[in-house]
C-alpha cells in the first residue's frame, strides 16, 4: 500500500496522503484536443450567426477560432490559456443568456422554435463548461515553467 497511514483511537488505519484521482477518458481526450474543440465551437457559433443573420454573433466565432488556433500553435503561452478561459466563459454566458431569452417564447406562437432553441443553447452552454474545463486543465505535455 502506498502513502502514509496513521492509527487512530478506533484502531483503524487512515491514509494521510492520497494520489490525485485519474481523469475520465472523455475529459482526458478533450484536454488533449482542446484546440479542435474550440474551433468546433467557433464553427457552431458561425452556424448560429448565419441562421440568425446577425453580424453581432460573429465575435464568439472569432474568439473561439482564435483560441483554437492559439492552443494549437502556442500551447504554452500565458496569453493562450487566458484567452481560452475567457472565451469559454464568454461562450457559456452568451449561450445561457440565449437559452434564457428564448424561455419567454415557450407559451406563444413560436413555442416549437423556442423549445428547440432553449434545448440547443442549453446543450451549447454545457459544451462551454467542458471547454472551460479543458482550458483550465493544461495537458501534461505543457509545463507552466515554459511561460
Amino acid at each position: 500500500m502506498k502513502g502514509e497511514f496513521v492509527a487512530c483511537k478506533d484502531n483503524n488505519l487512515y491514509r494521510l496522503s492520497r494520489s490525485a484521482p485519474e481523469m475520465p477518458k472523455f475529459l482526458d481526450t478533450l484536454v488533449a484536443n482542446s484546440a479542435y474543440a474550440f474551433i468546433a465551437a467557433g464553427v457552431v457559433w458561425l452556424a448560429v450567426a448565419i441562421f440568425a443573420s446577425s453580424s453581432l454573433i460573429l465575435w464568439p466565432v472569432v474568439a473561439c477560432i482564435a483560441g483554437g488556433i492559439m492552443l494549437r500553435e502556442w500551447p504554452s503561452g500565458r496569453l493562450t490559456w487566458s484567452w481560452a478561459v475567457a472565451t469559454a466563459v464568454m461562450g457559456f454566458l452568451l449561450s445561457a443568456y440565449q437559452a434564457y431569452a428564448w424561455l419567454s417564447f415557450l407559451g406563444g406562437a413560436f413555442s416549437t422554435l423556442a423549445v428547440a432553441s432553449v434545448i440547443g443553447f442549453a446543450v451549447f452552454a454545457v459544451a462551454h463548461v467542458f471547454l472551460f474545463y479543458s482550458a483550465t486543465s493544461k495537458p501534461s505535455s505543457v509545463s507552466p515553467a515554459s511561460d
